[in-house]
């Protein structure tokens, strides 16, 4: 309650607000993203390969199971299916990292606009306490309380949100692991397009073979004129 009591005397009764209900989203984005990145190592390798149960892509086990359902079947909707899967990634991923970069540029805005209206309200309560003749300090006072706190304040922390949301985003723990999401994604759809193309060839040839069963043909060699009998 302290804290609260804090922001709206120091950030003003507009500008408080705003900065809590863009915390609590800004925060409500990075777990979200946390919590569908923290399967995905951040160094792929060998085991890292083998996607067949990577618990990262448990979004996607759906659309990956119609998938093979369409490359067994030879289907033309395996190209319009491979389209679909990537823009889940991207409604499941891409779209939080566009509203976290989003909400960092905005809120720099709202802090260079709370700077500008706690400014004009300092100036204007110092330029009115310096016309009546009211003691330096009072006055100082006075457009604290009425401007030039929630000036300073906004600025500092758009400067501070904006710049740990960036700090996050730009780390090893969301960047590089969206990067690794894709390379499993992609690495998820090459093996069911191979696996189920492995297994139609093979059927294929194997049906070649009992339809058409080979038969071995007679060789006939040409008998000479020389290997003729004469009788007398």
């Amino acid at each position: 309650m302290a804290f609260l009591q804090w922001i709206l005397k120091n950030f003003g009764l507009f500008f408080g607000p705003v900065f809590l209900v863009y915390f609590f989203l800004m925060i409500r984005r990075l777990i979200i993203l946390f919590d569908i990145l923290r399967h995905v190592p951040v160094r792929i390798g060998f085991s890292s390969l083998l996607t067949g149960s990577n618990e990262a892509l448990f979004f996607l086990d759906p659309l990956f199971a119609r998938l093979a359902t369409a490359a067994a079947g030879h289907g033309r909707s395996v190209d319009a299916l491979i389209d679909v899967i990537w823009t889940e990634v991207d409604c499941h991923v891409s779209v939080h990292f566009t509203a976290l970069h989003g909400y960092v540029n905005t809120l720099i805005l709202i802090g260079f606009a709370g700077t500008i209206f706690g400014s004009i309200g300092a100036f204007n309560e110092m330029f009115q306490g310096l016309a009546g003749g009211q003691a330096a300090s009072v006055v100082f006072a006075a457009s604290w309380n009425n401007g030039l706190a929630t000036a300073l304040y906004t600025s500092l922390g758009a400067a501070v949100m904006g710049g740990l949301t960036v700090t996050l985003l730009c780390s090893r723990c969301l960047t590089i692991r969206a990067k690794r999401l894709d390379i499993l994604v992609g690495l998820k759809i090459s093996e069911i397009i191979e696996e189920k193309k492995t297994c139609v060839d093979v059927a294929d040839k194997g049906s070649m073979y009992l339809q058409e069963p080979r038969i071995r043909e007679k060789i006939f060699l040409p008998i000479s004129s020389s290997s003729s009998w004469f009788f007398p």
